[in-house]
């Protein structure tokens, strides 16, 4: 049991520790925060995500997982730049994040139970990081606050365009 344990918190941590997976959901999170349908903005990137998950574990072949999460990551931090978000490439976007980041956490589990475990934590980890994201960053109303905001969005864009740039050299 305790190794189902393990592979949970793994999971959970899985976000936190895979930079364009930070990149992803910090972009969108922000972007999140000022959305007027957050609520749907959330379950696309949870069902997005379901998704994925159920594609990993019907053993689905290699895929350029990551590099479409920083694209997505790329696009969501100019958008929190620019304060500008139509609501349906907000949507789309935050699908295309959520699978490509489910695609892009395959478990490295040694049994099946552990690597649904894996896939469950990693599923919980990056909603609640999206959620605990949307909500500070909900919170900076001051003008200031949302400029840094936006700052940041741009430096995610920025970072994102930079891993991009390198991997396609």
């Amino acid at each position: 049991m305790s190794g189902v344990l393990q592979a949970l918190v793994e999971g959970l941590l899985n976000p936190l520790t895979t930079p364009a997976h930070v990149m992803s959901l910090l972009a969108l999170g922000l972007l999140l925060a000022r959305q007027p349908h957050r609520f749907i903005v959330l379950l696309l990137f949870a069902l997005a995500s379901a998704a994925g998950f159920v594609a990993i574990v019907l053993a689905i072949e290699t895929t350029p997982a990551r590099t479409v999460l920083l694209a997505a990551a790329a696009a969501l931090g100019a958008m929190v730049a620019a304060g500008w978000a139509p609501k349906l490439l907000a949507w789309l976007l935050a699908a295309v994040a959520g699978a490509a980041l489910a695609l892009d956490s395959p478990p490295q589990a040694v049994t099946l139970s552990e690597a649904y475990a894996t896939i469950a934590g990693t599923a919980l980890g990056a909603c609640a990081l999206l959620v605990v994201i949307a909500v500070i960053a909900g919170h900076a109303n001051a003008h200031w606050q949302r400029l840094g905001v936006r700052i940041i969005g741009s430096w995610i864009a920025a970072s994102a365009i930079l891993v991009l740039a390198v991997q396609f050299r």
